[in-house]
């Protein structure tokens, strides 16, 4: 089996600062998908239901930086039943939305309101509850308008996969919800260990589809000692964001394409989980916006912060 290559950008990319947004409650914010204008949908994973809540969030059309956000909780999420299902991803088409679950690792479709219609996706057996890791499922979910694909993958590696080390699998749906390619990626090495740490994660938590066929994908690291008074000198969250371009048979893993990393500290931790594509700016630069879940502000560590990134 090939390994994976990466690559540096050849052109910059041009980060806004990260931008700390008092309007958004503290919550566990896991999912973004853009629907129209200022218009978003956001995943919480511990609400009920499917977890959906809509954010309105003002970019200025010259500069891309945040200014008023506005949130909203609808009433099917407020008085759903079902609860548990640890909702992770998000994407919107044709109307209506679909919303990724670790707990059963399904993928399941709501309408604008936030009601779930009794759809769901036709997950590979292979990809089932039984065969991923506790806590590691389906995480990052997306779909281009285009393309007219979904993706998603695993947290974590399969637990069959233990042959190639940080080994994930691509998987594509049609529009039809059935499953159709499935191509090979590897993360990068973790900088830090598990070991004693009260906070530890190491996998991808978003992807975002592209007109072209290729994919942004999310590689988050985020270490938290034991120890309080390591904590604040050592804690750090590491954001690496890769395109891939599937292609091939999907027997060898895909060369990587290195757009953007940055750290983050015990000052302005920031657990980056959700990203989406927003609007183009008026030069032609193309928004993509992250949010972070704070884990309802853990240890008073985290906070809410939303991010812009301008693609060159």
């Amino acid at each position: 089996m090939a390994t994976a290559s990466a690559s540096q950008a050849s052109a910059p990319v041009v980060e806004t600062k990260a931008t700390v947004t008092p309007a958004i409650a503290s919550g566990q914010y896991s999912g973004i998908t853009h629907i129209a204008g200022s218009r978003y949908a956001v995943v919480d994973d511990k609400y009920r239901g499917g977890g959906i809540l809509f954010f309105d969030i003002e970019l200025d059309p010259v500069t891309g930086t945040i200014g008023q956000v506005r949130t909203e909780i609808p009433p099917a999420t407020k008085l759903a039943k079902v609860s548990g299902r640890d909702c992770e991803g998000i994407a919107y088409a044709d109307g209506m939305l679909y919303v990724s679950a670790e707990t059963d690792q399904s993928i399941r479709e709501y309408d604008l309101a936030g009601n779930a219609t009794g759809r769901t996706f036709a997950v590979p057996e292979e990809m089932g509850i039984n065969r991923i890791h506790p806590n590691a499922g389906f995480e990052a979910f997306t779909y281009n308008a285009v393309t007219r694909h979904f993706w998603t993958t695993t947290e974590r590696p399969l637990l069959k996969d233990t042959l190639v080390p940080r080994l994930h699998r691509l998987q594509r749906f049609n529009d039809s919800f059935q499953p159709d390619r499935q191509y090979l990626y590897q993360m990068d090495e973790p900088f830090a260990s598990p070991a004693d740490t009260r906070a530890y994660i190491h996998g991808i938590s978003a992807m975002t589809a592209l007109d072209d066929g290729s994919l942004l994908i999310l590689e988050r690291e985020v270490y938290v000692p034991t120890s309080l008074v390591r904590a604040i000198g050592e804690t750090f969250s590491v954001t690496k964001i890769y395109q891939v371009v599937p292609s091939g048979d999907g027997s060898a893993i895909l060369p990587k394409h290195l757009l953007v990393e940055f750290t983050t500290r015990a000052a302005n931790l920031a657990n980056y989980e959700g990203m989406c594509l927003g609007p183009v700016l008026q030069d032609g630069r193309q928004t993509l916006l992250l949010i972070a879940d704070s884990q309802g502000g853990y240890g008073g560590l985290t906070k809410e912060y939303l991010k812009v990134i301008l693609l060159p």
